[in-house]
C-alpha cells in the first residue's frame, strides 16, 4: 500500500511512527504486522457495514481499503462492505442474516443483543472509546454567544431546542449532562445530517451529534464547540457485534477477524496521516484539515475536555462494561428495550481476550490511548499537508 503514497505523505506517517513507542501504546503496527497468521481452512464470505459518519469506526476504512484481512482469514475469503450512515438499518441486517459481523455505536449494539427471539446477536468487542470527543459533545449555532466555560455555556441552553439522533450515544450521553445540571430543554430528534442543516437554518438552537458531523459544521461555519460530557464522566464507545450462530460456525474466522481489527486500529494509531487519505477518498465534501481534527484533534478547553481524545479499546475492561451498563439502564428508562439487563452470554468477551493474548496483549488494557499532544498541530491547511 504504502508505494502508492506520496513520497511527502510518507515520511510525515513515518516520522508520526517513529514516535509511537513514547506514547501509551502497548504495541506499535509494525509489531502486530510481523504477528500475521493466515488461518486454515475453507474460504469464507463476510458481509459486515464500515463508517464514514462516525470517526469511533473510521478503522473499519482501514480495513476495507488496506484490504488487511486478506492476512488473517483462510486463502480466498471475500469480504462485502456497506456503507451505514447510522445504527438501526445494520441491526436490520444482522437479524435478517445479511451481515455476520456489524460496527455500530453504543447504544445501538446494546440494542442490537436484545432481538435474540429473532437472532442472537453478541457484543464481541468495543473498538474505540472517548470521552466525550467522539459522540459526548454539545455544539451551538453559530449566533450562539461565547462562553468562557462550559457552566456558563449550559446555563444558556435553559429553555433551548437541542437536535439529537434518537437513541444514539448523542441522545444518552446530552441528556445525562443536562439532568445533572437541571438544565430543561426541548430535545428535537432528527438525523445527524439534518441536525447540521436545522443549525444553519436557525430551527435549533444546539445539537447534541457525533463526529465528523460536528466538526464540518464548525469548519462551516454553522456552529461552535460549546460543551464536553468529560466534567461528568462520560464516555462514548463503537462496538463490534457478531451473530452467534456465525461464531459458533467459524469461531477462528471470527477470532481472526478481531486480530485484523486490532491491527487495524494501530495503523490508525501509528499512520494518522495515511488514515486521513484513507478517510478522504470516502468523504471527498470534507478537506483533510476538517477529517484530521474530527479525529485526532481535541475541542476547546472551554468545554471542559479532556486531554485524552480516543482510545483504542477492543478489551471490555471493567470501565467498558460500567459504560455498558449505564447505556442499557438508559435505554431501559427510555423504554427503548423491555428486559432490565443484558441477556445472559449478549456481551461475549472469550474471543477478544484470546485475540489479545495470541498477540501478546493485555486484555485487561486497551491498545492505546491517543492525547492531542501525541501529534502537535494539524499537519494540513485544507486538503494540502503542510510542513509543522
Amino acid at each position: 500500500m504504502k508505494g502508492h503514497i506520496a513520497p511527502a505523505l510518507l515520511c510525515a506517517s513515518l516520522a508520526f511512527a517513529s514516535s509511537a513507542a513514547a506514547r501509551d501504546s502497548q504495541a506499535t503496527y509494525e509489531e502486530i504486522v510481523a504477528k500475521r497468521v493466515q488461518i486454515t481452512g475453507d474460504p469464507i464470505q463476510i458481509d459486515t457495514n464500515y463508517w464514514l459518519a462516525w470517526t469511533g469506526a473510521w478503522d473499519t476504512v482501514v480495513m476495507k481499503e488496506t484490504r488487511n484481512w486478506e492476512h488473517w482469514l483462510p486463502a480466498g475469503s471475500s469480504v462485502s462492505w456497506k456503507r451505514n450512515l447510522q445504527g438501526p438499518p445494520v441491526i436490520t441486517d444482522l437479524l435478517a442474516g445479511k451481515q455476520q459481523i456489524g460496527y455500530i455505536g453504543d447504544n445501538p449494539a446494546i440494542v442490537s443483543t436484545t432481538k435474540r427471539d429473532i437472532a442472537p446477536i453478541n457484543l464481541v468487542a468495543v473498538n474505540t472509546t472517548s470521552p466525550g470527543r467522539m459522540c459526548g459533545h454539545l455544539i451551538f449555532g453559530a449566533d450562539a454567544p461565547d462562553f468562557p466555560s462550559y457552566k456558563e455555556a449550559l446555563s444558556w441552553l435553559e429553555g433551548k431546542t437541542i437536535g439529537v439522533p434518537r437513541g444514539s450515544c448523542a441522545d444518552r450521553i446530552g441528556q445525562e449532562v443536562l439532568g445533572a445540571e437541571g438544565i430543561n430543554v426541548t430535545w428535537q430528534q432528527m438525523q445527524a445530517e439534518v441536525i447540521v442543516t436545522s443549525l444553519q437554518a436557525g430551527k435549533i438552537d444546539a445539537a447534541a451529534v457525533y463526529e465528523p458531523h460536528s466538526s464540518k459544521a464548525v469548519f462551516d461555519g454553522y456552529a461552535k464547540y460549546a460543551i464536553s460530557s468529560n466534567p461528568y464522566g462520560e464516555i462514548d464507545a463503537d462496538a463490534i457485534v457478531m451473530r452467534e450462530d456465525f461464531i459458533q460456525a467459524h469461531r477462528e474466522v471470527a477470532k481472526a477477524w478481531l486480530k485484523a481489527n486490532i491491527e487495524a486500529m494501530f495503523f490508525l494509531h501509528d499512520h494518522p496521516v495515511e488514515v486521513i487519505e484513507l478517510v478522504k477518498k470516502e468523504l471527498p465534501g470534507y478537506t483533510k484539515e476538517n477529517l484530521w481534527h474530527a479525529i485526532y484533534g481535541n475541542l476547546p478547553e472551554s468545554t471542559g475536555a479532556s486531554d485524552t481524545i480516543l482510545t483504542g479499546q477492543m478489551a471490555l475492561t471493567a470501565d467498558v462494561r460500567e459504560m455498558l451498563q449505564r447505556g442499557y439502564k438508559f435505554l431501559h428508562e427510555s423504554k427503548v428495550v423491555v428486559d432490565p439487563d443484558f441477556a445472559p452470554g449478549a456481551i461475549q468477551d472469550d474471543l477478544v481476550t484470546e485475540a489479545f493474548a495470541e498477540l501478546g496483549l493485555d486484555p485487561t488494557k486497551p491498545l492505546f490511548v491517543l492525547k492531542q499532544s501525541d501529534f502537535g498541530p494539524n499537519p494540513f491547511k485544507g486538503d494540502e499537508l503542510i510542513d509543522n
